[in-house]
């Protein structure tokens, strides 16, 4: 029997040799037509070839099936490494009290109101040619090659001028120069009647000041007729009452102050009162909900398609329900990815009066449920309430992203130890049982989910593989034996990203491994067409031959009976 090998799925299809679609069959008197029956037999053993060419191609339908899930999964992935971490996933806004300020505001801000006091902008050093207007911008300023020189920022520059420059051409020169680039830039000032020439800084600040010092022989261009008509400085402000001395200013050259408050720019327009103006920063609840709704929808979305492929999903088209994958790891996949999105966030704790905890540890608290209503529209996927989660917002909007987006927080639920760190991928997330011994005043034993810590003073750090990474510092150092939990949360996005990674995973994932199954499904199948069509072809060749063989004897016998009647009937 014949083998396509499974290494590669290029397999070439079997050209048959034979000529079977030349043969003709002659000296047939009764009419029978061979090739016809032939043609008929080859069809019907042809049934094979057939259910593997069908099933060949459902499974190619299969495989583009899987792979489409994996693009989606893969494209949910990457929105959601977006908002994984806090920073990402909530928003904040920022407002001033008055129209001097305008408030930018990146991730890294905290939320809180701060006074702003402007007591100065920053503005550029201006020199003017005040002394001298000139009637056109072509006017020849230089009668003979010269030189002007000035500083900016204890740096002598110098221009050389050739003979026979305009007043425009003075400017051209100017800016054309590579020792002015970025600090100094020359223009014209027109007043209706008169062109003035301009020298200023680039940038602004008193370190940027500039200072005319030499003129050459330039035309009505002496030292003197130049006024210093804006001088550089920085800008001055207090933050929160801070510098505490009257005196005392926080200075920059810019009018766009961004290192100050972290993640907050202040943009300077005007200067202040004295009492300056309130800067708010908040969260930005429609951003938020934008982003939770952007969440819901990109979910059910994969929810859906998963739903299509195992068959969950009831449907009129019957085509469509045909191609469905009843296989246990996708039935695995699909219920490991309802139960991140229906229970409660990794190492968060339920939240009461009297002991605190987090008071959002589950999406349900926050709006977001699952439709439960055989034969709804939407059964299976997720549901958002808007007036829950406007409510969870104005409460506690931070805890409502940390509820998506916490990454690698480690919390004790004790004052006898606290987490000093944990590392982000390698410290499994949840609860951990931490238990440690102190004998004599020292710290002789600690395991932590039960597997040995290692000690050092009084630092435990886990190195078992279901505590790796974390690292505890011991408050409660009196004799005796402590037990206690700590705590490794982790937002219900970073949970959901790890677990779609595994399922995508190139080498060792559900999805991966599922399609190169089918892959290998679609190989064997070309085989057996392969083997299918060299058996038919056989087949026909056989029968060519036998009707050849039949097709000969009948034309014997024909003839022999055509002689019989022509002698039968001269007698």
């Amino acid at each position: 029997m014949g083998y396509v090998s499974s290494v590669s799925s290029d397999v070439t299809a079997y050209t048959p040799i034979s000529t079977a679609g030349e043969v003709t069959f002659s000296g047939l008197g009764n009419g029978t037509d061979f090739q016809e029956i032939i043609d008929v037999t080859v069809a019907a053993e042809g049934f094979k070839k057939d259910d593997y060419e069908a099933q060949k191609e459902e499974t190619e339908y299969l495989i583009d099936l899987l792979e489409q899930l994996e693009d989606g999964i893969e494209n949910l992935n990457d929105s959601l490494d977006e908002m994984d971490e806090p920073d990402e996933f909530y928003s904040l806004e920022g407002s001033s009290s008055g129209d001097e300020v305008d408030v930018k505001v990146a991730g890294k801000a905290n939320e809180g109101i701060h006074t702003l006091v402007v007591d100065q902008l920053a503005q550029k050093d201006v020199w003017v040619n005040t002394a001298y207007g000139f009637d056109s911008e072509n006017d020849v300023i230089a009668a003979t090659a010269t030189t002007m020189e000035f500083t900016h920022q204890g740096e002598t520059i110098s221009i050389d001028i050739a003979a026979g420059t305009t007043l425009n051409g003075l400017v051209t020169t100017i800016n054309g120069s590579m020792d002015t680039r970025d600090k100094v830039e020359a223009d014209l000032l027109f007043d209706g009647n008169k062109y003035y020439f301009v020298l200023n800084s680039e940038d602004s600040g008193a370190d940027n000041a500039i200072t005319i010092t030499n003129t050459g022989t330039l035309s009505n261009f002496d030292l003197t007729n130049f006024t210093n008509t804006q001088t550089g400085q920085n800008s001055r402000i207090k933050v929160d009452g801070f510098p505490a001395d009257a005196n005392s200013w926080i200075e920059r050259d810019t009018n766009s102050v961004d290192d100050v408050v972290d993640g907050v720019t202040f943009d300077l327009k005007e200067t202040t009162a004295a009492e300056g103006v309130r800067i708010t920063i908040e969260y930005d609840t429609d951003a938020m909900t934008e982003t939770i709704e952007t969440f819901v929808t990109d979910v059910n979305q994969i929810i859906l398609d998963m739903q299509t492929l195992t068959g969950r999903l009831e449907t009129d088209d019957d085509e469509e329900e045909a191609y469905t994958i009843d296989n246990y790891a996708l039935d695995i996949m699909y219920n490991k990815f309802k139960s991140i999105l229906s229970s409660g966030a990794l190492g968060f704790s339920r939240y009461t009066e009297a002991d605190g905890g987090d008071p959002y540890n589950a999406l349900s608290q926050i709006g977001i449920t699952t439709d439960a209503e055989d034969g709804s529209d939407t059964f299976g996927q997720l549901l958002l309430d808007d007036d829950i989660l406007e409510e969870a917002l104005e409460n506690d909007p931070e805890a409502v992203a940390l509820l998506f987006s916490s990454r690698a927080v480690g919390e004790s639920d004790s004052d006898d130890f606290q987490v000093i760190s944990v590392i982000d991928t390698v410290t499994p997330p949840g609860e951990h049982t931490v238990e440690y011994t102190v004998s004599g005043g020292l710290l002789v034993s600690a395991t932590i989910n039960g597997q040995e810590a290692e000690i050092d003073g009084w630092t435990i750090l886990g190195k078992a593989s279901d505590s790796s990474g974390l690292y505890i510092s011991i408050g409660n150092q009196t004799d005796g034996t402590h037990s206690e939990t700590v705590r490794v949360k982790q937002g219900k996005i970073g949970e959901l990203s790890e677990s779609l990674s595994t399922m995508t995973n190139d080498e060792t994932g559900t999805l991966p491994i599922l399609i190169e199954n089918y892959e290998a499904s679609i190989t064997s199948f070309d085989n057996q067409i392969y083997n299918e069509e060299q058996r038919l072809d056989s087949l026909e060749k056989t029968l060519i031959k036998k009707y050849a063989a039949l097709d000969s004897t009948l034309s014997y016998y024909d003839n022999l009976g055509a002689t019989l009647e022509s002698l039968t009937a001269n007698f």
